[in-house]
């Protein structure tokens, strides 16, 4: 399976999970990690993200916030 088949098929997987601002989330890989997203752009398809640990703000795609994001 080529990456472009793999990325589709993970996009289709996650693409129904609704994102919001101003709400908790833990990553999926540490739990410990707890996220918001600050601001959902869908014309760039990316948000902004502040990690309430470091407090370190980032921007990421939305594919990324769904896939790594659960909410608390």
């Amino acid at each position: 399976m080529s990456g472009v088949n793999r990325y589709l098929e993970e996009y289709e997987k996650y693409k129904h999970i609704q994102l919001e601002t101003d709400i908790v989330y833990n990553k999926k890989s540490r739990t410990s990690e707890r996220m918001v997203i600050l601001e959902i752009n869908n014309d760039e398809d990316k948000a902004q993200v502040k990690n309430l640990r470091t407090e370190n703000i980032q921007y990421k795609t939305l594919h990324w916030c769904r896939k790594n994001l659960i909410k608390e």
